[in-house]
């Protein structure tokens, strides 16, 4: 399948390439041994869960600017600071990734965006659906929520982690975005949820 850009639109400059790290290394005010960890847990959760791309925002504190770590399950990793942006090669980061949650593997079949639009929106609005509601389609996003819920805790404050899914139509992401403490939001086709606080339960 034809992989979609995760990367958000807009007019960033291009990034600039870099190969492995330094352990003694700062990339924008951070230790490079500790991105080099953030970097290789995302990517083993995106390989895990058959995630497209994995980001987390970091939580630097009152003050600090933005900081952003993107990882594609193939291919270079993406630090993002402000307009600035560096790329990584990821064959030569020496780290070993954080201990992951329980992730459910790849679906056996691709989330169909028909079924799963209407069963977010009925778990967003707590309306009846007005479509077909696959509850596969539905446990499926509630477990890689779930395990991404367990995943961001891991990191510092309100850092926010999301991820992005395959789904049966290409031309339709499907996205999670999770932060300790808030409802996690889906995204499906442009079409955004805010889910009620403490889903999936």
């Amino acid at each position: 399948m034809r992989r979609r850009s995760h990367r958000a639109a807009g007019g960033r400059r291009p990034a600039e390439r870099r190969g492995g790290h330094d352990r003694t290394a700062v990339v924008a005010g951070e230790p490079s041994e500790r991105i080099a960890t953030i970097a290789v847990t995302l990517r083993a959760f995106a390989r895990a869960s058959g995630a497209e791309a994995a980001m987390l925002l970091l939580d630097r504190g009152d003050g600090g600017q933005p900081f952003v770590v993107e990882c594609a399950a193939e291919g270079p990793i993406v630090l993002v600071e402000g307009e600035r942006g560096v790329e990584l090669e990821p064959e030569r980061l020496v780290a070993e990734p954080l201990p992951l949650p329980a992730v459910p593997p790849p679906p056996d079949r691709p989330i169909e965006p028909a079924s799963l639009q209407p069963a977010l929106t009925a778990s967003a609005t707590g309306a009846p659906s007005a479509g077909r509601v696959d509850p596969h389609a539905l446990a499926t996003a509630a477990a890689l929520a779930s395990a991404m819920r367990s995943l961001v805790a891991l990191f510092p404050g309100r850092s926010v982690l999301t991820a992005t899914f395959p789904t049966a139509d290409e031309q339709v992401g499907f996205h999670l975005a999770v932060r300790t403490g808030d409802p996690i939001v889906a995204s499906l086709g442009g079409q955004q949820f805010e889910l009620p606080p403490g889903w999936p339960a």
